[in-house]
């Protein structure tokens, strides 16, 4: 693998030049300071989200090792563990201790959004809005296309596993704590990352089966020639991430939060990826018949 360059940081956009450059072009960015006015960058610290949120139960991610999912663990079950808290809790762990154990959870949107706008309702999950309450959605996109909002927290060191999000949406991406370095593959690079294929033993067909942070090049030969944008983020920072890209994190901050916006774009996008989610689609349905 190969970084192609670091992916571009503008300030001060317009929605309408958002959009223009960016948006309807696939082409991600990093906003700098866009969401630096959210009232969360300021007030979000353990002791003031144990305070909002202690005594939710919440339900998040395990893991073995600081990735997320660990796809070399041997069984489906270790690689997808859960557990379950109070968010008091699960913050303490994320914060006190070995940074080793700090890395072993995630809490993500995977467990509960904090939004969702499905066929013109829209539904607040009530654990969460609190947080809610705490941001803004972005001016640079049309809130009637808004499909999912969800709220992430980690520990130091976790690596999110390579993959796509495979609702077809454009995603928004606003860090609040601590600091993210990304990598980002454009669709036409889904050959080289080797995904899950449909029938095989793991049904994360959205996942890559390489692994970035020690390809085996043996197995996954291609991995060699594939090419990612990378950047860093930051408080305040807001990530654009087209459609059907393929992105992986390493959350680097002592207590790292972010807020994703997810909307469905206006144009239905054909590259490698969308057909690939098609036919793991046709594939699951035959498999259902």
């Amino acid at each position: 693998m190969r970084i192609a360059g670091e992916i571009p940081s503008v300030s001060g956009l317009t929605r309408g030049e958002f959009e223009e450059r960016f948006a309807n072009r696939d082409e991600p960015v990093v906003l700098r300071g866009a969401v630096k006015g959210w009232p969360a960058v300021t007030r979000w610290n353990v002791e003031y989200l144990s305070s909002l949120m202690g005594d939710t139960v919440v339900r998040y991610k395990q893991s073995a090792t600081h990735q997320h999912p660990d796809f070399h663990q041997a069984t489906l079950g270790a690689m997808f563990a859960r557990g379950q808290s109070r968010f008091s809790e699960l913050l303490r762990a994320m914060t006190t201790g070995p940074r080793e154990e700090r890395s072993r959870r995630i809490f993500t949107g995977d467990e509960q959004f904090v939004l969702q706008r499905r066929d013109g309702v829209t539904t607040l999950a009530p654990e969460l809005e609190r947080l809610y309450a705490d941001i803004a959605l972005p001016e640079l996109f049309d809130p009637e296309r808004l499909y999912t909002v969800w709220a992430w927290f980690s520990g130091p060191g976790v690596r999110t596993w390579l993959h796509y999000d495979n609702n077809g949406c454009h995603n928004l991406n606003g860090q609040i704590l601590g600091n993210k370095r990304c990598l980002l593959f454009a669709p036409s690079e889904l050959a080289r990352v080797y995904p899950y294929p449909p029938g095989g033993a793991n049904p994360a067909h959205n996942c890559a089966a390489v692994d970035v942070d020690a390809p085996d090049l043996a197995l996954h030969p291609r991995f060699a020639d594939a090419e990612a944008w990378s950047a860093e983020l930051g408080p305040g920072d807001l990530l654009f991430i087209p459609a059907w890209w393929l992105h992986t994190f390493s959350h680097t901050g002592d207590l790292n939060s972010n807020v994703n916006f997810w909307w469905k774009p206006e144009r239905v996008r054909d590259n490698d990826v969308s057909r690939w989610q098609e036919h793991v689609d046709a594939s699951m349905a035959a498999r259902k018949a």
